[in-house]
């Protein structure tokens, strides 16, 4: 059986995740799954909703960087998926919605493609926008969402020193370790992250998320130059643009 872990870093839904998420994760073996939740009031919250059947483990952390960077550093698995709390499907270009097996069979399918690149990260498109959705799978710069990713854990794992923006930051990083991350880009995530009650983006007010990501993105620029990236600006607040043509020398 596959050393496989699959963490859910959650805010405040206990109820989405159990009607969402876990519902995706049926045909994924119980005990690979953990649930990563922010202090004991929740853990208790979430006991209540879930039942005693899933591990359930309190981080302590403020911010989706630091709980993702507190996960790295938790597993002892060596393939590590992370999804997050209120995916409500994961769809194809054909437009078919995956089913719970399928789904199990895509994560075994990314972590297969990572093994035999000799690359660490992989992921799927953050979106079911059909027009974007190509039946390839990628080796260059893409961006692999947070939303739904995988790594492989070794004895050099990588952190994100934000909390916003981080999965640009981790997307950027692999890339220059190891030369590529795999994107499987026939796949996508249908979610509603942002229409949500809870969720680890209510740690800020939109003006504070905007300020954030400002300041994140400007970092992100520094740290990896702007021939890998460019800041875009948008009403919302800064986004990152990655240059899918960059290469290591």
């Amino acid at each position: 059986m596959i050393d496989l872990e699959v963490a859910i870093p959650s805010y405040y839904r206990p109820y989405k995740l159990k009607t969402s998420t876990l519902v995706l994760l049926k045909e994924v073996p119980i005990k690979h799954i953990k649930i990563y939740v922010e202090n004991d009031e929740q853990y208790n919250i979430y006991r209540a909703c879930l039942g005693e059947n899933y591990t359930i483990i309190i981080t302590n952390t403020k911010g989706i960087g630091e709980k993702r960077n507190f996960i790295k550093k938790h597993t002892k698995a060596k393939y590590l998926l992370q999804i997050d709390d209120d995916i409500v499907a994961i769809k194809n270009k054909l437009k078919h919605t995956l089913t719970t097996k399928e789904v199990y069979d895509l994560i075994l399918m990314g972590f297969k493609e990572c093994c035999e690149q000799g690359f660490r990260l992989w992921g799927i498109c953050g979106f079911t926008n059909y027009f974007y959705l190509t039946n390839t799978i990628s080796k260059n710069l893409k961006f692999i969402c947070g939303n739904f990713h995988g790594t492989i854990m070794n004895d050099r794992p990588i952190f994100t020193p934000i909390n916003t923006l981080e999965d640009y930051y981790n997307t950027c990083s692999h890339f220059l370790e190891d030369g590529g991350v795999i994107r499987l880009n026939s796949y996508g995530t249908e979610t509603n992250c942002l229409e949500e009650k809870g969720g680890l983006q209510s740690f800020l007010t939109k003006q504070q998320r905007k300020d954030e990501e400002s300041k994140n993105a400007n970092i992100i620029l520094e740290v990896f130059s702007n021939k890998m990236v460019k800041i875009i600006k948008k009403n919302k607040g800064d986004d990152i643009l990655l240059n899918f043509k960059f290469r290591l020398l």
